[in-house]
């Protein structure tokens, strides 16, 4: 005899206890993230510098706000409840309203699913080479690798760099430049230096050091600490004063940003080359790309296995869909590849100090947490247009995957409010509607559906206690948003080989109670800076201390957010004062924070410059002409004494006429070096002084060279 309670039985008295908590949680989740979405926008409102964004303010809350209404009761008559409660709803609003949540949702989770097949369908997936012909340090673009650095493990750091100089890539067209966030001259900095085989007993160091290692040209550099991107802007300055008179003739340099601790695979730097400049056909627009970033450990867990699906999920599923709509949201750090010359224009907005800027966490969150999607917003603006932003599939990088919840928790956190900051500016953005229309559009039903895969876990759970039969429950939805996600984790695995991630069913089940904690654990301790007030430990701008040297204090103690940004400002204004009265200065204008990029970069971005008459216009054209493997060696060939011969295979590329002519000057050049006296090897003194032979380098294995840059 089955035990009741009333008119209840014991079981469904305790699936509706566990089943009512979990909705408790489900609703809370929904309330804070529609609060969250709605003071983002209050606050774009309230800073907006045009019309435009007041409008769309008030246009996408009230469809946002109207979305989540539905979807509440939605969620309610789709859940697998007890007949005594589910009873109580009306059965034809039932009907409907289970109607619409299968069509709505099917619709959301199909269309994206739809652009990441198109997008599968017409790029290459995988690590395999995509280049046939054979690079060399004449036919490859330069690629300058920006790698900061700072508290690295020697081993984890060289390791980085061998990965990069390793790579299946002309040595001579690779610069990497290591740079230290931080002037002293530490452990860090003098193992590195002799792992590179710099002499370590030296009295002392320029800032700037040349290094051949391994055939590749390695600027190792030492600047005052200020954090990742002031370490970067220093960085691209230099670059920029070594690069400024061949950047003048040519557009062939791409500049890969990258973390201290990623490992490069083989081919991805010519990979990322051969999508963005070197495949068939190609018109040479594309102005970013962001690659593949997955994650490694040496100790498994429930964790790291989370992350590894939730990277690739994330990167091959998400990021393409974006892909297919005309442009990825966001540039991660980690692994991003950019034209040069594009990025010169976008540098002084990107690097501009915006903390000092800060009216409140907003702001901080958006350009200092976020500083990836600020970066990806200036370049959709500036972009002529669409699919000049993509996602390279087939360029993969490894990184650390994180060991401690404590630490994936505050990862998340940083993360989720630079997302969401920077989410509620670009839908906020005419112009990205008006270029972007499909993708903005896919990004704000994805967000107006946000927080719904805890009801999953209710399904689930009603099946193994029985309390609902299979007929009983949405299974359309159920095979959905689970059958075609996991089709494509098995096609992923597969094709990678990563086959843990055909586990994406566990995935499926657990990354909503994570996803939960995450959420509200960043709303709540955010809130606590910005509602509660600051703790008093939190660390604040004055007239001796920058807003930049705050925020290091406070990851300092732990807690990035652990700081009043409302003192940024103030203390900025303060010191300006000092300085003025101290003699003449630039007059106080005190600046508002901007939620967008400025009008000026606007679809300033125009095609790579193709100047009539450089190397590179030369280079370019030989390229298209046949595979190199089948071309003469591209630069003349010489005999000992300098005297130029006439290679058959060069005649391809001539006329008779040429050949004629060629000939005749070929045998003039050669009388005249017969009629002067030999003083020297000739030509080769002359190549070997030359900025070609400079640029390349005779040993592999082991340092060649060691100089001062400046």
């Amino acid at each position: 005899m089955a035990v009741t309670i009333g008119d209840w039985p014991l079981k469904d008295v305790i699936y509706t206890i566990i089943v009512g908590l979990l909705m408790l949680m489900a609703c809370f989740e929904w309330f804070l993230w529609l609060a969250a979405f709605m003071y983002c926008l209050i606050k774009v409102f309230g800073k907006a510098e045009h019309w435009s964004i007041r409008a769309l303010c008030l246009v996408v809350g009230s469809a946002f706000v109207l979305l989540r209404c539905i979807f509440l009761p939605i969620m309610i008559v789709t859940l697998p409840l007890p007949p005594a409660v589910a009873n109580w709803w009306p059965e034809t609003v039932t009907s409907f309203l289970q109607w619409f949540a299968f069509w709505s949702f099917s619709i959301l989770l199909t269309v994206p699913w739809l652009f990441c097949i198109y997008q599968l369908v017409t790029n290459h997936l995988g690590r395999t080479k995509r280049i046939k012909r054979v690079l060399d340090d004449y036919t490859a673009p330069k690629v300058v690798v920006v790698m900061p650095c700072y508290r690295e493990e020697p081993n984890v750091l060289i390791s980085a760099i061998d990965s990069v100089v390793e790579c299946d890539y002309p040595a001579p067209c690779i610069h990497v430049f290591l740079s230290f966030d931080g002037e002293q001259v530490d452990e860090l900095y003098l193992n590195t230096l002799g792992l590179l085989g710099v002499p370590t007993t030296l009295d002392s160091y320029p800032n700037c050091i040349d290094v051949i290692y391994k055939g590749v040209r390695i600027t190792v550099s030492r600047f005052s600490h200020g954090g990742k991107r002031q370490c970067q802007k220093s960085t691209f300055e230099l670059i920029d004063r070594v690069y400024a008179d061949y950047i003048k003739q040519n557009d062939n340099i791409f500049i890969l940003f990258i973390d201290s601790d990623c490992i490069l695979d083989r081919v991805c730097l010519q990979n990322f080359v051969y999508d963005m400049e070197l495949s068939p056909g190609n018109s040479r627009k594309m102005l970013a790309m962001t690659g593949v970033i997955t994650s490694t450990t040496k100790k498994h867990s429930i964790i790291t296995l989370l992350q590894d699906m939730e990277y690739i999920h994330g990167q091959l599923f998400e990021r393409t869909v974006e892909s297919g709509c005309g442009s990825v949201t966001c540039l991660p750090g980690a692994l991003t590849m950019l034209r040069f010359s594009a990025f010169r224009r976008m540098a002084k907005y990107y690097f501009a100090d915006k903390a000092e800027e800060c009216d409140d966490l907003f702001d901080y969150a958006k350009c200092h947490l976020g500083e990836d999607r600020w970066l990806t917003h200036l370049f959709m603006i500036g972009a002529k247009q669409r699919y000049q932003i993509q996602m390279c599939t087939s360029a993969f990088c490894k990184t650390e995957a994180v060991q401690t919840y404590a630490s994936l928790v505050k990862q998340r956190r940083r993360w989720f409010l630079g997302f969401i900051t920077n989410e509620v500016c670009m839908l906020t953005d005419w112009r990205l509607w008006k270029r972007y229309p499909a993708l903005i559009l896919v990004r704000f039903m994805q967000n107006t559906i946000r927080t719904t895969a805890l009801l999953f876990f209710v399904m689930v759970l009603a099946l193994l206690t029985t309390t609902a039969s299979v007929r009983n429950l949405p299974v359309g939805f159920m095979a959905v948003s689970l059958g075609l996600n996991w089709l494509l984790m098995l096609y992923f695995g597969a094709k990678l080989k990563r086959f843990k991630i055909w586990f994406y069913p566990l995935m499926f089940v657990l990354n909503p109670l994570f996803n939960w904690y995450y959420m509200v654990y960043g709303i709540l301790t955010a809130g606590q800076r910005t509602w509660g007030g600051p703790r008093a430990d939190a660390a604040a701008a004055d007239m001796h201390t920058t807003a930049r040297e705050a925020a290091e204090q406070a990851e300092r103690q732990g807690d990035e957010l652990n700081i009043v940004p409302e003192t940024f400002k103030p203390a900025k204004e303060a010191r300006a004062i000092v300085r003025e009265n101290q003699g003449p200065g630039i007059p106080i204008v005190r600046k508002r924070s901007v939620v967008r990029p400025p009008d000026v970069v606007d679809g300033q971005f125009s095609g790579p410059r193709n100047i009539k008459g450089t190397m590179y216009t030369t280079r370019r054209h030989l390229q298209h002409a046949e595979p190199i493997s089948e071309q003469a060696n591209p630069w003349p060939a010489y005999d000992a004494d300098g005297t130029l011969t006439h290679g058959g295979e060069g005649d391809a590329y001539m006329s008779d006429e040429d050949k004629r002519k060629y000939a005749i000057a070929h045998q003039a050049r050669r009388l005249r070096l017969e009629q002067r006296p030999r003083t020297g090897p000739g030509l080769n003194a002359r190549w070997h002084n030359s900025p070609q032979a400079n640029e390349t380098s005779q040993g592999r294995n082991q340092v060649d060279e060691v100089g001062i840059a400046f």
